[in-house]
């Protein structure tokens, strides 16, 4: 008896501790999250004079140094002494905070320390620090750094967290948009990068850096990115080197025209497209027969393919503009983009019709053709001027002057709790080609509040999807409703923002300025990460996505607990 009332105190006593072990841990836990609430509402609100930054940085929270990196600006300069810290964390924290900055003012202090960081103290995201921070001593860094990585087989390689592979990324984010001559980098081993290209993991990203430049054909034999196209295992890397493919012209014709008959669809995109560059009457001839494809997508690259080649032919005018009447109106949008190419006085006439009418989509469309020729201005202004109180109205002001787009109100930053409230829900888009289902991304909570939020607002419904680029991305968010914009704008959150297949991103017109239009990556985009945040994935209704055509719509937007089941 007394055994039994011993041993009932002991179990006593141990449950009481472990209770008040519990609760202490509990008390540590709600501590933390509210500590990380802070500090991100204090980025959401680009905040940077917040006390919350000090007290994490003094208590030894280097994520502090990340959340510094993407409210941006003057934030920036705080990374610097943590360059060069003695403990890594910091130095792992900083990097990746100057990743997220942009800042050319930082790549000379990056470069003070080069030391790697230990992989136990976190991805060492410097080599993408010195791309996204520029400057000619950087790129100098970042060529070493790519020609160091031997040619091999490697396992379980791949980007965005693996030191073989974020070298590569850094150089390609620091020429992006450079469209340099391969010559301008005389350093650089492109032979080194065609072999890495034909590489499982490596081979997406060292195909994606090759594509960022022009002048390969002088680098390769035309026959060696033949041999890496035709022994990829990896439909990706294929469709990248396509891009290097049609830089040698002519005389890739039939190599091309081979691979737009290819099995895989994208792959079939990508050369037909690549067909719009070349002169011969081969490609042309093909060309020619895929504008009788009964695939709207098809029609639409091969027109868009023809529209500049053999000017003067008329009896392919006549082709491009019989296309005008296509059945899908995409297709019909582009040949009339390709009928002002060549036939500008017939094109624009057109073009005006289609202001003035009824179709959404195809008076959309005819802003940005009217703007991009001086009679098609004048056309556009005088829209503008008339319309100044319809959306229609503000998107001609906005084709004549872009950074109208850009100027836009912040919009308050909503309570931490409330927008994670969201995160167990899904975002349902019911549109003309079927539903897609999305789940929002724990690394971007405010901006997958945002569009939650303006789906349950109803302020989806009716939009469309008035930017489809096969291979690339599908983009919605223009409607007729003039309350849109008064939506506003909301922050980037780029912690995690890699732009693979079926993610969904924030369409913005420079940092900070998204706010209701959105995209689905239909290609591997990886250019974009860092630059445009994801706030979701596509969880199911991918196919319905890949269906999509310019001049869809969004049926029906709305919210459910997750899984809904409404896409399966």
């Amino acid at each position: 008896m007394k055994l039994k009332i011993a041993l009932s105190a002991t179990v006593l006593t141990f449950l009481a501790t472990t209770a008040g072990f519990a609760d202490e841990k509990n008390q540590q836990v709600n501590k933390i999250n509210i500590f990380e609430a802070r500090l991100w509402a204090a980025m959401d609100a680009r905040d940077d004079k917040n006390p919350v930054f000090d007290e994490a940085l003094k208590a030894g929270n280097y994520d502090a140094l990340m959340y510094l990196g993407q409210i941006g600006g003057a934030a920036c300069q705080r990374l610097i002494p943590y360059f060069t810290s003695p403990d890594p964390q910091a130095v792992a924290a900083a990097r990746q905070g100057a990743m997220l900055c942009a800042d050319d003012t930082l790549a000379d202090a990056l470069m003070v320390n080069s030391a790697p960081v230990p992989a136990i103290n976190g991805t060492d995201y410097r080599y993408p620090a010195l791309g996204f921070s520029g400057g000619d001593g950087a790129r100098r860094d970042l060529v070493a750094a790519v020609n160091a990585i031997l040619p091999g087989r490697p396992y379980n390689v791949g980007y965005p967290d693996n030191a073989r592979t974020l070298p590569l990324f850094g150089l390609m984010q620091s020429i992006v948009y450079d469209r340099l001559e391969a010559d301008a980098l005389p350093g650089l081993d492109f032979g080194n990068l065609l072999k890495l290209a034909r590489e499982m993991g490596t081979g997406e990203v060292a195909a994606y850096l090759l594509t960022r430049f022009s002048g390969l054909e002088k680098k390769f034999d035309q026959a060696d990115v033949q041999a890496t196209i035709d022994g990829a295992d990896n439909d990706i890397v294929r469709m990248l080197l396509i891009r290097v493919l049609r830089q040698y012209g002519d005389v890739a014709s039939g190599a091309l025209i081979a691979l737009a008959s290819d099995e895989h669809e994208g792959v079939a995109i990508e050369a037909i497209r690549a067909l719009g560059r070349l002169s011969d009457a081969e490609s042309l001839g093909f060309l020619v027969t895929a504008t009788g494809s009964d695939k709207a997508v098809m029609r639409h690259l091969a027109i868009g393919a023809l529209a500049g080649r053999n000017t003067d032919d008329t009896a392919l005018t006549a082709r491009i503009a019989a296309a005008v009447e296509d059945k899908s109106s995409w297709v019909a949008v582009t040949a009339l983009g390709g009928l002002m190419q060549r036939d500008a006085e017939q094109g624009i006439a057109l073009a005006a019709a289609w202001l003035a009418g009824d179709d959404y989509y195809r008076a959309f469309s005819a802003l940005g053709l009217l703007s991009s020729t001086d009679e098609g201005k004048a056309i556009v202004k005088a829209y503008a001027d008339a319309h100044p109180d319809t959306n229609r109205g503000r998107e001609a002001a906005i084709a004549l002057d872009p950074s109208i787009e850009a100027d836009t109100k912040a919009r308050p930053a909503p309570d931490y709790a409330l927008v994670q409230s969201y995160q167990d829900k899904e975002l349902i888009l019911n549109t003309t080609r079927g539903p897609i289902c999305i789940t929002p991304s724990p690394q971007a909570p405010y901006a997958a509040y945002n569009f939650m939020t303006l789906a349950e607002a109803g302020k989806m419904d009716g939009m469309l999807w008035h930017r489809v680029i096969p291979n690339f991305v599908a983009q919605a968010g223009q409607t007729e409703d003039p309350s849109i914009n008064e939506w506003g704008s909301i922050r980037e959150e780029w912690f995690d923002s890699d732009h693979r297949i079926g993610t969904v991103g924030v369409a913005t017109a420079g940092r900070d300025t998204g706010g209701t239009q959105f995209f689905i990556n239909t290609g591997y985009n990886l250019h974009l990460n860092n630059r445009y945040t994801v706030f979701g994935q596509v969880v199911e209704g991918l196919d319905v996505a890949f269906k999509l055509e310019e001049g869809d719509r969004i049926l029906k937007a709305r919210v459910a607990k997750a899984p809904s089941g409404a896409c399966q």
